[in-house]
């Protein structure tokens, strides 16, 4: 059974604009010991888009694991230096 056949088990998390996202995010979630599955990550690669609607990746995580999920993602944003937003 994939984890997309099950939505009483597993939950979409959130959708990246390509596999390189995808994978990065997927590392994030696997180092914090949470169990990852990437849906349609196949269709960029084999034509080659990164940042069209084609080219999206959706991770799929334990439905019990969703928020902790959602807590490592958000702990690991990469925020611009204050000396970057500060605009004259």
């Amino acid at each position: 059974m994939k984890p997309t056949e099950d939505t009483e088990t597993f939950v979409k998390l959130v959708t990246a604009s390509g596999l390189p996202e995808a994978d990065l995010w997927k590392a994030l979630l696997e180092t914090a010991g949470i169990t990852v599955y990437l849906r349609n990550e196949g269709v960029g690669s084999i034509i080659g888009l990164t940042n069209a609607p084609l080219g999206t990746v959706d991770l799929w995580v334990p439905r019990d694991e969703a928020a902790r999920a959602m807590e490592v993602l958000q702990d690991e944003r990469v925020q611009a230096p204050e000396w970057e937003e500060e605009q004259p």
